[in-house]
């Protein structure tokens, strides 16, 4: 019964975050490098979401985010420095007011959610996970708990 009273404060905390930026006619984009079944849902629901792009290669991210493969090698695909140039990139490209960006290291168990607002600030952290462990709720509402805190600013 907890773990359902925490989805369903997760899933507020998305729902008014979603609804607070289709009242101000605002824009929020996704990037990744997983695929997640959260954002696809997101899409067909929320008049506020106005895209996802899923790139799960250095490749995808050089092509779809024009990151230099010096920031990729130098950093890693899955760094902070790379979800962060994500963030920004998504904003730019569908024009948003906010972006949220997810990369996954596997390697290490890591997961780098970073935000970018409609003023350009950003803001950055990460989320450790156990191999087994579905953090797909946990880093959606991680990435949700920032955008909120942005309002705030």
């Amino acid at each position: 019964m907890g773990s359902d009273m925490h989805q369903t404060d997760q899933s507020r905390l998305i729902q008014t975050v979603m609804e607070k930026l289709t009242a101000q006619n605002q824009t929020i984009a996704f990037a990744t490098d997983f695929l997640t079944n959260f954002a696809t849902d997101l899409i067909d629901r929320e008049a506020s979401f106005a895209g996802l792009f899923v790139a799960p290669t250095d490749d995808a991210k050089n092509a779809m985010f024009d990151i230099p493969y010096q920031i990729l090698n130098a950093n890693g695909s899955h760094s902070e420095e790379t979800t962060i140039w994500m963030a920004r990139q998504a904003k730019a490209v569908l024009r948003t007011n906010y972006a949220i960006a997810t990369t996954r290291n596997s390697e290490q168990y890591t997961i780098w959610i970073a935000i970018v607002d409609q003023k350009g600030h950003e803001r950055s952290c990460s989320i450790p996970f156990y191999r087994t462990q579905n953090v797909e709720d946990k880093v959606f509402n991680k990435a949700f708990e920032l955008v909120q805190q942005s309002f705030e600013k």
